[in-house]
């Protein structure tokens, strides 16, 4: 099966940016927060190196760029990755073709992913950085689809902004249920609790509807 995996709030969870605002020295109420204004740049493909990021954050925010490199180490860099996670990709890139699939920038996911041992997990990495669209725009998704007739299944623990594009391209949605309290427009093919769970559906008669 070809797999599309979100990777904000499916393979890893950031924190809030402004929990470091400090490192900028400006203050996490901010608006428009600095820190945001730079990733967005990044993320949509206004700018394409790291250290350009750096250098829009140093002029929007007036820290050093020492300062502005550990911001980004502790954040971007740094997100939670449960052990677990890395267990699970394995597991599935065994059987199962992966595509990563995320508003986020090319060489940080790279950086998490092979801090971690799983690149070599994934088959293709589709980013906005890259494509220059953030979803839910549809260029990200026609990116993610196979060449062949093979099921797709897109996994994202946010339904009206990510899965209910998919659903229209044909992909199986899976819903990982977050905490934000988040109603879908309409029920999701499945529902999972977290990204270890996925095996186990992929394996079980409810399985068949990813098929």
């Amino acid at each position: 099966m070809h797999l599309v995996l979100d990777y904000g709030g499916v393979i890893v969870e950031h924190g809030d940016e402004r929990d470091h605002a400090h490192l900028l020295g400006v203050d996490p109420d901010t608006e428009p927060y600095p820190g945001w204004l730079a990733y967005f740049a990044f993320r949509d493909g206004f700018i394409q190196r790291t250290d350009a990021y750096v250098e829009l954050l140093a002029t929007l925010s007036g820290a050093s760029h020492d300062a502005c490199r550990e911001y980004l180490d502790r954040t971007w860099l740094d997100p939670e990755f449960p052990a677990a996670h890395a267990d699970v990709l394995r597991e599935l890139a065994a059987d199962h073709t992966l595509v990563l699939f995320g508003n986020m920038v090319r060489p940080w996911v790279e950086t998490v992913l092979s801090e971690h041992g799983v690149l070599d997990c994934f088959d293709d990495l589709v980013v906005s950085s890259d494509i220059r669209r953030p979803k839910p725009h549809p260029k990200g998704y026609f990116e993610c689809l196979p060449e062949g007739d093979e099921s797709v299944a897109f996994v994202s623990d946010e339904y009206n902004e990510d899965l209910m594009m998919g659903e229209c391209l044909g992909m199986t949605s899976v819903w990982v249920e977050n905490e934000d309290d988040e109603t879908p427009y309409r029920e999701p093919d499945v529902r999972i609790s977290s990204l270890a769970d996925l095996p186990g559906v992929l394996a079980s008669d409810d399985g068949e509807l990813l098929r």
